[in-house]
């Protein structure tokens, strides 16, 4: 019994749902005229001293006294409404689900402690004195079960409105007097569970869930989060980012290994945060051969408890389509040569440059087709948009028309496509773009005051975030990346710029020998609807090359970075993507595809067929539908059964014409992800019960459910009357009362 109990003779729960009411007169007014006549009689028998300061503490006392003494003679009870016995039901709802299995102190299993539970409190004899039980388990789907040792917690997710869905459809028409939820709280497969619940709620069904398991698992280390590009290109580099987090490990050292196809690529050691917090580490993975790549990272920490959650895969789709960039430049100069130099030997990148020459006279190189530019930049969407990504070097705007101005944006935004504005004489505010719809998509503001490059030499300095981001990464080390950017020769112009928009990146600043101002920007980036635009506002980054020996690869690595990150995410006109890496065996994979022609229009009237092939090697046709949620967009689902890597090709065609194919490809794997994010969540259990007019209780009060669920409301109940006349508590007032007046009384010297 606990002090509450012990003071006021019953559970707090019985002091929540009662009504006070009083058996003598039966109404609580008396009770309200009652502490009137007593607070009279109490200044009445003080009355000789009432102008004494002491006299209010006196008669207040006495006020008290007559009011306990008045709450006791008028009997009074508590009315509560209580379940008539198998009159009504009662549903207890078991998590099923593999994380029951997880030994949160290292020792005992949850399932075990709630096994223990039952037993010591005898909990379900107890609740099948007063109701009708029907117990059920649960983890994806639910079912009903006659005894509770058939839950066997092999789940291998969690769904908890499949528990709510069976007892609305079950237990829907009878009278229901409340269900019992044992489990840890996490759910990983709903969808509409708070709909689900509603259901419940609306016939006013109280929820008394119990929380299994700790809100802090001691020893535990765990990967959170692998973020990884789903494409990238043959001869690259991708940037991988693994988040994390632990428990009891704060400061310890932890390695994380990374493997391709399950052999050991590379390690690294880690340092585990505080409890509770997430830290991140961003690998640099080299990817060399075409194809779809299985990288699979793993987390060692000593006594680990839960060693199930320390694994993740991420795919990773190796591509060789070779993508085009078109560059054009409005005179030569060193940069344009030194560039295409550094992109001679890249074998995946197609640098197509348009070097005017002269007056409408142009000089074409990278071409494969004779009537390829041969009016100079494209005029068409098709023939534009054929490209993935965009450089302008030294140019004005007044070469362009305004149409093509527009559909350069159109370019970045629509199709998705990468922009780069490099320096020179006749870029950025020196080219007029400061009016120019080109304008927009730039990550800088323009000033028509800011027209002539400022010539001076000046250092690239890369800044705080820049350090990080994978296009400034010239050496996987931290240190020595910072010492090549700082040992790299000054470049000799810059354009100046206002201040970078909201939301871009500024990646590197200039610092002049004699620092005069704000430091001006030298390279920043933007998102710009589908796409990106960069800002590179010199155009002596050739000195890099000519300034250093003749076997540094600087000046190369940098600019083929770039422009593999200015084209690494531009779509193509047919897109697939699974909604998921990595699925479970048998579980629905949904696959959406968007669809575009060669201008980038969505197409709603297409085609669209995928071909999945599942490891065996067997392949199903499965034609894609427009879902009417988006332009283009079109979806189907299956069921994928058998583990390991799927392939999956879509054809789009209209009519005749074909308008592409795309590829992606997923895993299914017998994850375990119940031992992810497993921790109690003691917080959605709380809220579930306070909506429905329940009570949360840990697994250790867990004995007290079978007496505080008859109190509840129903057509199956009845009003039992609770006495609180004989309460140990208002005996103790009295005694406090009348005690407190005579000490006060005897110091004063009026006893």
């Amino acid at each position: 019994m606990n002090i509450f109990e012990f003071l006021f003779k019953y559970k707090p729960i019985i002091y929540a749902k009662g009504h006070l009411a009083f058996q003598l007169l039966g109404s609580r007014l008396w009770f309200l005229l009652f502490l009137t006549v007593a607070g009279a009689g109490a200044y009445y028998a003080y009355r000789d001293i009432a102008r004494d300061k002491y006299s209010i503490g006196l008669v207040a006392l006495r006020a008290a006294t007559f009011g306990v003494l008045a709450f006791i003679f008028l009997r009074p009870v508590l009315n509560i409404s209580t379940v008539l016995p198998q009159e009504s039901y009662l549903a207890v709802v078991i998590d099923n689900s593999e994380s029951m299995k997880i030994k949160d102190d290292g020792q005992i299993s949850r399932a075990e402690q709630l096994q223990k539970q039952f037993e010591a409190t005898n909990f379900f004899k107890r609740l099948s004195d007063k109701f009708k039980v029907r117990t059920y388990r649960f983890d994806n789907a639910a079912e009903r079960i006659d005894r509770p040792d058939q839950v066997t917690f092999e789940g291998k997710r969690t769904r908890l409105e499949s528990a709510t869905d069976l007892l609305h459809q079950e237990l829907g028409t009878v009278p229901l007097s409340g269900v019992v939820l044992i489990t840890d709280g996490v759910d990983n497969a709903s969808k509409q569970w708070t709909e689900s619940l509603s259901k419940l709620e609306s016939r006013h069904i109280p929820f008394y869930t119990v929380g299994v398991g700790s809100e802090n698992i001691t020893r535990d280390a765990e990967i959170v989060n692998v973020a990884a590009p789903r494409t990238t290109l043959k001869e690259s580099t991708a940037t991988v980012d693994v988040s994390y987090r632990s428990h009891g490990f704060r400061g310890r050292k932890a390695t994380l290994y990374v493997r391709e196809n399950g052999v050991l690529l590379k390690s690294e050691q880690v340092t585990l945060p505080a409890d509770g917090e997430i830290a991140e580490t961003s690998l640099d993975l080299p990817v060399k051969n075409e194809g779809t790549r299985l990288f699979s990272f793993s987390l060692q920490a000593p006594d680990d408890r839960i060693p199930e959650n320390n694994n993740r895969d991420s795919l990773l789709e190796v591509k060789n389509d070779h993508p085009q960039i078109l560059y054009i430049e409005g005179e030569p100069r060193w940069e344009f040569k030194f560039l295409r130099r550094a992109m001679q030997d890249d074998p995946n990148i197609r640098l197509v440059t348009l070097l005017r020459s002269s007056q409408n006279k142009f000089y074409r190189q990278g071409i494969d087709k004779e009537e390829m530019l041969a009016e100079g930049f494209p005029t068409k969407r098709e023939e534009l948009f054929g490209y993935k990504g965009l450089i302008f070097g030294s140019i004005e705007s007044t070469f362009f028309t305004q149409e093509q101005l527009k559909m350069v944006v159109d370019f970045v935004s629509n199709r998705g496509g990468g922009f780069l504005m490099m320096g020179g004489r006749n870029s950025f505010s020196g080219g007029r773009y400061e009016n120019s719809p080109l304008a927009d998509i730039l990550p800088v503001q323009l000033s028509p005051a800011d027209r002539t490059p400022i010539i001076g030499k000046l250092k690239f300095a890369v800044t705080d975030y820049g350090r990080t981001h994978p296009l400034m990464r010239l050496s996987p080390d931290a240190n020595s990346n910072t010492k090549q950017w700082s040992d790299l020769p000054s470049l000799n112009d810059f354009n100046k710029t206002l201040d970078a928009k909201i939301g871009a990146i500024v990646l590197a600043r200039g610092q002049a020998e004699l620092k005069s101002g704000a430091d001006p920007i030298l390279l920043a980036y933007q998102r710009y609807g589908r796409g990106r635009a960069m800002a590179l506002t010199s155009g002596s980054t050739w000195r890099w090359q000519m300034e250093m020996d003749h076997n540094d690869q600087t000046y190369e690595l940098f600019w083929k970075q770039i422009l593999r990150w200015l084209v690494n995410t531009s779509p193509d006109p047919v897109m697939i993507n699974p909604d998921k890496d990595t699925h479970l065996p048998g579980e629905t994979v949904r696959l959406t595809a968007e669809i575009s022609n060669k201008k980038f229009e969505r197409m709603n009237n297409a085609k669209v067929v995928a071909k999945v092939t599942n490891p065996d090697g067997v392949t199903e046709s499965i034609p894609l539908d427009w879902n009417g949620s988006g332009e283009g967009t079109y979806q189907s689902e299956f069921n994928a059964k058998d583990p390991g890597i799927y392939q999956v090709e879509v054809d789009a065609t209209q009519g005749s014409e074909n308008l592409g194919t795309g590829r992606a490809s997923f895993q299914v794997q017998d994850r375990p992800i119940e031992y992810y994010n497993a921790s109690l969540d003691a917080r959605l259990l709380q809220s579930v019960a306070s909506s429905t007019g329940g009570r949360y209780y840990p697994l250790s009060k867990i004995g007290d459910v079978p007496e505080d669920a008859q109190y509840v409301e129903g057509e199956t109940s009845f009003i039992e009357q609770k006495e609180l006349w004989d309460v140990p508590f208002l005996f103790m007032l009295l005694c406090v009362t009348l005690g407190g007046e005579w000490f006060w009384r005897k110091r004063k010297g009026l006893a």
